[in-house]
């Protein structure tokens, strides 16, 4: 078949060496968003057959943060009622299969040189040279394969452990294009033969990436450009095991907004994470796509759908990609600003409730049953204030907990031309007075008839007000807020304060 006219099959294929960061989380989902533009395949693969940094822990992690994302796959094995990924641990005898092959015809070859031998003969190669020294790394210089059959023969019936070494063709041009890097060419003969099976039975890198993009007719390699570098030995095996070789796709580089490697001081952190600090899956999949790839010069938003319709690999830019944490901020708090209310609410709801839990709190001043109703008053006072759903806490858990004043409160006034005592009692005289369902508009007329008496700014009654009933200066908007507190309490916690600065 006409490769063009070929299904679209394309794969993430995850190290299981810690969580889903960034760089991986931008990886997997231009994967997703071009299998979903082109109506194809997004194939899940866990490659864990790296013994020394393997973490079976973070496999759960990772496949968690994929569904969170909404990275749902196409297939592997049955698992659960579902796809469960494939995984390259379980696959080595068709790893053994393919290198037996290249064996037979001559394309590979068992090494019994120890990996410890060869590490001292490179370090005695770089010890005699002199000065600039002679231009040529340590290659590996085939003795193996230049042992006789029966010398084979006894290495094995003795047990002498052996890797399997790619015989590279000597001289062999590799030309391929890369849709962000363009047309790359190198020479076979600046690559020696490289271990494609260790000494303990599992297969490399290079190695078992081919035979499974082979075997699972991955079409399209969408990879960081950390990989661009082996493409080379990987087409070599390409073209040995007679496998048609995939287009590839290197994504640029992520860098801190100083040009330095992503790191946590950047904000980098897992996808876990980001949804533990109350992140949300369309601005975090919003914000990925920016990460070295544009439509235009302008546009910063998008939803799913659109950026299935106009994601083109070909508009993926080799510039490494800057992360801006203030940035990400940004569209999260654009895609809470541009939520439905009702949909906030159930959101809000779910962080009070696990923030009490955590504290071992109940709600003393809301049962259960008015909570629902109470978030759904609170919510049109702190869309429009909050980045994140955990920024949320601040805003909203003063709505259901006791108040302890801070020491800063408690001195708030201390420095002050300001007689806070005569303010607070004029407020709560000016309150007592409203109306028992304590509508914001009255206690707003109270409260300006209060600075008019006293002769003061009504933001400064306010800045009082606030600190009396909200520990803090900064509030969501403070008669609103007083409504949803109600009279009794909003009174109880001025008397409160009264007492504690007397």
């Amino acid at each position: 078949m006409d490769k063009k006219n070929k299904e679209v099959r394309v794969r993430f294929a995850p190290s299981p060496t810690g969580y889903l960061h960034i760089g991986s989380a931008r990886t997997a989902f231009f994967n997703w968003l071009y299998a979903k533009k082109k109506a194809g395949q997004f194939i899940l693969r866990i490659e864990d057959t790296d013994i020394a940094r393997h973490q079976e822990e973070t496999i759960d992690i990772i496949l968690n943060s994929l569904k969170w994302l909404g990275l749902d796959w196409n297939e592997g094995p049955e698992s659960g009622g579902g796809y469960g990924p494939y995984r390259q641990s379980l696959r080595l005898e068709i790893y053994k299969k393919y290198a037996d092959k290249l064996i037979e015809e001559k394309k590979a070859y068992r090494c019994f040189c120890s990996p410890e031998s060869l590490k001292a003969e490179r370090e005695n190669k770089k010890d005699r040279e002199v000065g600039p020294g002679d231009g040529k790394a340590f290659k590996y210089d085939r003795r193996c394969f230049k042992l006789s059959q029966k010398s084979i023969e006894a290495n094995i019936e003795s047990g002498k452990p052996f890797a399997i070494r790619f015989m590279v063709p000597e001289n062999e041009v590799i030309n391929f294009r890369d849709t962000v890097y363009g047309n790359i060419t190198i020479n076979a003969s600046n690559i020696e033969d490289f271990i494609i099976i260790r000494t303990n039975g599992l297969p490399t890198y290079n190695y078992s990436v081919v035979v499974d993009d082979a075997l699972m007719k991955i079409t399209h390699v969408i990879r960081g450009e950390d990989h661009l570098s082996n493409t080379p030995k990987q087409i070599l095996i390409y073209r040995a095991l007679g496998f048609d070789i995939p287009d590839f796709t290197h994504l640029p580089m992520i860098l801190g907004q100083d040009g330095q490697k992503l790191s946590k001081r950047h904000g980098s952190i897992s996808i876990e994470k980001y949804i533990e600090d109350g992140f949300l899956k369309e601005a975090i999949l919003n914000y990925l796509a920016l990460l070295g790839w544009a439509y235009d010069e302008k546009t910063t938003t998008f939803s799913i759908d659109e950026l299935i319709e106009k994601f083109e690999l070909d508009s993926i830019n080799k510039k490494p990609a800057k992360f801006d944490y203030d940035k990400l901020l940004w569209v999260n708090g654009y895609y809470i600003r541009n939520m439905e209310n009702s949909v906030l609410e159930k959101l809000l709801e779910t962080q009070i409730k696990k923030y009490l839990a955590s504290r071992e709190m109940s709600d003393p001043e809301s049962s259960p049953g008015n909570l629902q109703q109470k978030i759904a008053r609170i919510t049109p006072l702190v869309k429009e204030r909050i980045k994140t759903l955990k920024e949320s806490i601040n805003l909203v858990s003063p709505f259901f907990i006791e108040t302890v004043y801070s020491d800063q409160s408690k001195n708030y006034f201390k420095n002050k031309n300001i007689d806070a005592l005569k303010i607070l009692n004029s407020i709560y005289s000016a309150l007592d007075e409203v109306d028992d369902r304590f509508p914001a508009k009255e206690t707003e007329g109270n409260l300006r008839l209060v600075a008019k008496n006293l002769n003061l700014n009504l933001r400064k009654v306010a800045e009082v007000t606030r600190i009396a009933i909200w520990n803090s200066p900064v509030s969501p908007p403070l008669f609103e807020t007083m409504e949803i507190l109600g009279k009794e309490l909003t009174l109880r916690r001025i008397k409160d304060y009264i007492k504690i600065i007397s």
